[in-house]
């Protein structure tokens, strides 16, 4: 693949991380806008749920298979589990103030009480490293790939989500009266992580020998299969189902339809 297209990719995906940061300074509170954005975030959730299983997975699977004919241990397998360990770690084990789904039965708190810790100075700069190290590992999966095919899924689960984590993390800002100007910087910052992961991603790929390249593009694959499982399951579908919301029937409609969307375009890729 030719590295033009990878760049300007990368230019269009820190656009969407830009727009999806600012929005909450655009849409009033309370309007019709946010029921429908939290059907775009389960759909998103059913676009990488389906990236992570039915593409990125797949494919690391068969190029371990042709990289070592021989050997059938399942490598993809174990990478993209140890990538949704690490990236649990880095959310919700290591930081002093993790994200806890409110009312919580497993940690006994008071929703107040957590809502209170969502709610303080801490919380956004939390979201922002992880939002951050998930694009960066996304951008560096998008960089690695060698085909068009390949390469159009991924971009697609990316930006699926990159709109939304953008919202999340521009909601939270908002949250705490971060004047808009000094937001737009953080927003920036976030937003040009997958684009770096993309460029170092392809500069190493187009630097490497076949062999090297189908090595590395099959590492990346498989832990951006974990890294997207995850961002589905704890980031967004589990995010937008605790507590059960209201129109959760169209959440789940939404999310299926994604999930749908990535195992028909399976067909062809």
């Amino acid at each position: 693949m030719v590295l033009s297209l990878k760049f300007a990719s990368a230019v269009f995906i820190f656009a969407c991380g830009i727009a999806g940061g600012m929005l909450p300074w655009w849409v009033q509170s309370g309007s019709r806008g946010k029921r429908w954005l939290g059907l775009g975030i389960a759909f998103s959730g059913g676009v990488l749920l389906g990236a992570g299983f039915i593409h990125l997975l797949a494919d690391a699977n068969d190029e371990f298979h042709q990289l070592w004919p021989q050997n059938d241990y399942p490598w993809a397998m174990l990478l993209a589990a140890s990538s949704f360990l690490l990236v649990l770690f880095v959310e919700r084990v290591a930081p002093r103030l993790g994200r806890v789904p409110v009312g919580s039965s497993i940690t006994g708190e008071k929703s107040h009480v957590i809502e209170a810790v969502k709610a303080s100075n801490t919380y956004p700069y939390l979201l922002l490293l992880t939002l951050s190290v998930h694009s960066l590992l996304a951008g560096l999966a998008m960089g690695a790939q060698s085909t068009l095919s390949n390469f159009a899924v991924v971009f697609l689960a990316i930006i699926a989500h990159k709109v939304c984590a953008g919202f999340a993390l521009g909601a939270s800002l908002h949250r705490i009266g971060m004047a808009r100007h000094r937001a737009r910087g953080l927003v920036a910052g976030f937003a040009i992580m997958t684009p770096l992961g993309i460029i170092i991603g392809a500069l190493i790929t187009d630097a490497l020998a076949s062999h090297s390249q189908m090595l590395f593009e099959a590492v990346f694959d498989a832990v951006a299969a974990g890294t997207f499982v995850y961002i589905a399951t704890f980031d967004v579908i589990r995010e937008e189902f605790l507590p059960p919301p209201p129109d959760r029937m169209s959440k789940w409609l939404a999310a299926i339809l994604g999930l749908a969307l990535m195992a028909v375009v399976a067909i062809w890729t």
